[in-house]
């Protein structure tokens, strides 16, 4: 009797600790995989495309699109707060966070920095002699050189070495929620201004406190997901001429950040006067974070819309993805970059960049969908697999297999 109420306790336990489902989470993950390949897509445009309002409209759009790695990482604190900040970390949960997160993240970043290593030897006409190829791939390898985009699951790697400590802080301090807005700006800006003033960092962008106020923006939106929804006017608690003025606030706000960081870009790119000090850094900060925010609460607003339903589900799958996403489609894009057009008309131009965008999404996708499902040990390489597009359970394959034998007998 006593076993049996231990295991009644333990399953009622594990379900208080079970959180609700956010899909806006994935929605917010598969637009920011999205502005990813718009940045790469449209980065050989911007310096190929002469000075006009054709090359300002790349510049934009390819800054516009610079939110991507912040709300990746905004999303990253989210998730982890969210999980994690109200259940007990004993030294064996901790063992667990960091075996999981080794074999899911570490392990598919080693694999695709060896096949990028390989590739660039290849193109490059690099030495292939071993105790030179070894030295190159372990200093990569331990600041993502291997190929540029791999400066992000670094980021990501301190992010996690970093969470636990952060989580007994706000613990040990019993620090309210709120209180890790106005430290993750604290923090960043620290360190921008030791980099700026003292230390003059080699690649500031790969270290994670360059963006820590999207991560405890990110980690006070897990501890408090209702109230960060408030702040954003829309959700049960804003119905009403309250939640509409913040939503106003918000979107005049975001509005004014966007404009003034993409005229600065633009101005920058094109030669133009630009404002000195700390400007390009104060813009990027607001329009990335603002940007992130407004995105968030659109995802929210499209999964709670009867109408969307479809496109929901897209972005949702494609954020489920974006993982796998993030990591190969640079080799599709450098493919595609090796065969130029022919012409020089404009419009040829025009077209064979966007086709960028769309050929490294669907050669992604061609073989993220078959290798997540079919192949085993697949993860190994892009990382593990969503449960939606992984191996099928194998009750279900067999159902399937029955299925299929008695439509064969039923048409014989």
């Amino acid at each position: 009797m006593a076993d049996l109420q231990r295991t009644i306790d333990a399953k009622e336990a594990a379900a208080s600790n079970r959180k609700e489902r956010l899909p806006e989470l994935e929605m917010l993950r598969g637009l920011a995989i999205l502005g990813v390949l718009t940045v790469h897509a449209t980065s050989s445009a911007v310096v190929a495309v002469q000075n006009s309002w054709v090359r300002d409209a790349y510049v934009a759009l390819n800054a516009f699109s610079l939110f991507c790695v912040p709300a990746f990482i905004f999303l990253t604190g989210f998730v982890l707060f969210y999980n994690y900040a109200g259940r007990p970390m004993s030294w064996s949960g901790l063992g667990a966070f960091y075996v999981k997160r080794l074999k899911q993240l570490v392990v598919p970043y080693i694999w695709v920095s060896l096949g990028y290593e390989l590739a660039a030897s290849a193109l490059k006409h690099r030495s292939w002699e071993p105790s030179d190829m070894l030295g190159r791939f372990g200093k990569h390898a331990l600041n993502g050189g291997a190929y540029p985009h791999l400066y992000y699951v670094i980021i990501t790697i301190q992010l996690y070495a970093l969470f636990p400590l952060l989580l007994l802080v706000f613990r040990k301090l019993r620090l309210p929620a709120a209180a890790a807005v106005p430290l993750g700006f604290a923090v960043q800006w620290a360190f921008y201004l030791l980099h700026l003033n003292v230390w003059h960092l080699e690649a500031k962008g790969s270290w994670s406190l360059t963006y820590f106020a999207a991560f405890l923006l990110g980690a006070y939106g897990g501890m408090r997901p209702n109230a960060l929804k408030s702040w954003l006017g829309i959700g049960e608690q804003s119905r009403g001429r309250g939640g509409k003025l913040r939503f106003a606030l918000g979107a005049a706000l975001w509005l004014a950040a966007a404009a003034g960081f993409l005229r600065m870009h633009v101005a920058y790119r094109s030669g133009g006067a630009v404002p000195e000090g700390y400007w390009f850094e104060i813009g990027y900060n607001l329009f990335t974070l603002m940007t992130t925010l407004m995105l968030l609460g659109a995802c929210i607003q499209l999964g709670n819309g009867r109408k969307a339903r479809k496109p929901a589900a897209a972005l949702a799958d494609l954020g489920a993805l974006s993982f796998g996403i993030y990591l190969v489609h640079p080799f599709f894009l450098l493919l595609y970059h090796r065969h130029p057009p022919a012409s020089a008309t404009p419009l040829i131009y025009h077209l064979w960049t966007a086709g960028g965008f769309v050929f490294a999404l669907g050669a992604s996708l061609l073989v993220l969908l078959p290798a997540h499902r079919y192949v085993p040990g697949a993860w190994l390489v892009l990382g593990p697999a969503p449960a939606k597009f992984g191996p099928k359970p194998k009750a279900e394959a067999e159902e399937e297999a029955a299925a299929d034998v008695r439509l064969q007998e039923a048409t014989e």
